[in-house]
């Protein structure tokens, strides 16, 4: 392992660490989940990327509710683990989902409709730790790093206050989000 991997790597298990410990995690997901509606990215956006959470991750669940309340597509990630590689599909209530490699829901692609990445407006961009110029740690595989070289939409992370350090040593196909929503408010991360 590199020393860009080993920082990277223990980065990642100080804030896991971090995140089991935490006490008051409803009122923490609640208060991100608020600011998130709040914001004009997601009341401007029709369709949405977002991943089915899973573990310590915050709650993606009411997202989609209210996002299908208010009448918006959503759209989940298939991934390929050989090549790295993703691909959104529409999402709707009843759609059956298969849990895969890393314990990620998935859609059966069988039964739902592939959404081009142009046609997303919104894309909220799983993460462990981020820097407040949008840099990110996630679980390592790159998956999203690949997938947002090309994305025109919006992306935004969601994080406590805890996931938020001075500094990720980016590599050059890191993709940086525009925008953390933190349970204390705002981040905006746009690169120009």
């Amino acid at each position: 392992m590199d020393k860009l991997s080993l920082v990277k790597e223990q980065q990642r298990k100080k804030i896991l660490k971090q995140w089991q410990q935490i006490v008051n995690r409803q009122l923490i997901e609640r208060s991100i989940h608020t600011k998130l509606i709040q914001t004009d990215v997601w009341n401007q956006a029709q369709t949405i990327g977002i991943t089915i959470s899973k573990g310590l991750e915050w709650d993606t669940e009411q997202l989609i509710h209210k996002a299908w309340q208010q009448g918006k597509r959503i759209a989940i990630p298939k991934s390929n683990p050989q090549d790295y590689s993703m691909s959104f599909h529409h999402y709707q209530s009843g759609d059956r989902l298969k849990k895969v490699w890393a314990a990620i829901w998935e859609p059966l692609t069988s039964d739902v409709s592939i959404i081009e990445k142009d046609n997303i407006d919104l894309m909220i961009v799983p993460g462990i730790a981020f820097s407040k110029n949008g840099l990110r740690i996630g679980y390592g595989g790159g998956f999203y790093d690949r997938y947002l070289q090309d994305f025109t939409g919006d992306t935004v992370s969601l994080a406590a206050d805890f996931q938020i350090v001075d500094t990720i040593y980016g590599e050059k196909h890191d993709k940086p989000v525009d925008m953390l929503i933190s349970n204390f408010g705002k981040i905006y991360c746009k690169h120009t």
